[in-house]
């Protein structure tokens, strides 16, 4: 009862109530009505996190990183709760833990999105490594188990490991026990029953190798040049089209490709590649850099910021959010 009572209240009293309840709670963390956050044990909210309206959390012990996102009408219920930076968990999406153990938990690393619809059965570990993509309708489960094992059928249970960049697509089916390793892609409808390499494309039922990483990937070379073209066509699309998504104009954009930058244009953008600031005569600005994976937003309209963050993620450009500089 108590912890309805306190989702209704403003998230400043909110803030200050958990602070005296001893946890811990970072700077300009968002509480939105109706969250109910049910932890026995420890509780960190880190920098500029949040949660979404009408969203319930119970856990023992949770952690969220900066400017991780939990949207509205999330439900999670799982003992060991670890999400790293800049995640993003949309509506609708259902992580629990359906036969309870010691060993159930959830890591989430850096830039994981889980899209919307997705349900996590977390009745043994689930780790999901740093910007993997779980996408709509997907269902990870740890445990298959409902006819009796007196009988002869099997009963499973195992954690689930997704490694790095890791993409399912849309309604794929993960199955108790399974690794997926780094950057492999598991296409539409697939059900994964069996550990996937590195790097590959897998699909059906169940899923195969049906593409290894040297077919997926163009056969191009990566250098200054490639970087600097196709950065320079994605800020083109940007310009083109940011007016249609976030009602603003443009922001001036500067392309640094290896060299030194003094940052003297206020209301810009920079963007980095091999590149370091070795001087700031302004007060207004944002860096994407990408040799970093960072960026920062120095007083710039919020809106623009992640607007032109968000164009870039369209191309898998992704970056954790650095402390404001």
């Amino acid at each position: 009862m108590m912890n309805i009572l306190l989702s209704i209240l403003p998230n400043s009293i909110r803030i200050l109530i958990m602070r005296l309840q001893g946890y811990k709670v970072g700077k300009k963390v968002k509480l939105g009505f109706g969250a109910i956050l049910n932890v026995k044990g420890k509780v960190y909210l880190d920098d500029y996190c949040c949660i979404g309206a009408l969203s319930y959390i119970k856990s023992d012990d949770f952690y969220l990183g900066s400017h991780s996102k939990i949207s509205s009408f999330v439900y999670i219920n799982n003992p060991k709760v670890n999400i790293g930076k800049d995640v993003k968990i949309s509506n609708f999406v259902i992580i629990r833990s359906g036969h309870l153990t010691n060993n159930s938990q959830l890591f989430l690393g850096d830039l994981v999105h889980i899209f919307p619809f997705v349900m996590i059965d977390t009745s043994r570990k689930v780790y999901i490594d740093e910007e993997a993509g779980i996408g709509p309708h997907c269902n990870i489960f740890t445990h298959s188990s409902y006819k009796s094992i007196l009988q002869g059928y099997p009963v499973t249970y195992g954690d689930v490991n997704i490694g790095k960049r890791v993409e399912l697509t849309y309604n794929v089916f993960v199955a108790p026990g399974v690794t997926i390793g780094d950057d492999a892609i598991c296409a539409y409808g697939s059900y994964v029953n069996k550990d996937i390499p590195e790097g590959v494309m897998a699909a059906g039922l169940p899923a195969i190798i049906k593409r290894n990483k040297e077919q997926i990937i163009h056969n191009i070379k990566i250098d200054d040049n490639y970087i600097k073209i196709t950065l320079e066509k994605i800020i083109n699309e940007y310009r083109g089209n940011i007016i249609l998504i976030t009602n603003r104009n443009p922001l001036s954009i500067h392309l640094c490709i290896s060299q030194d930058v003094i940052l003297d244009q206020n209301n810009s953008i920079y963007v980095l590649y091999n590149s370091k600031i070795i001087k700031r005569q302004i007060i207004k600005y944002a860096v994407f850099d990408i040799s970093q994976r960072k960026c920062y937003n120095h007083n710039l309209n919020q809106i623009d910021f992640e607007g032109f963050r968000k164009y870039l993620s369209r191309y898998g450009i992704r970056f954790i959010t650095g402390e404001i500089i």
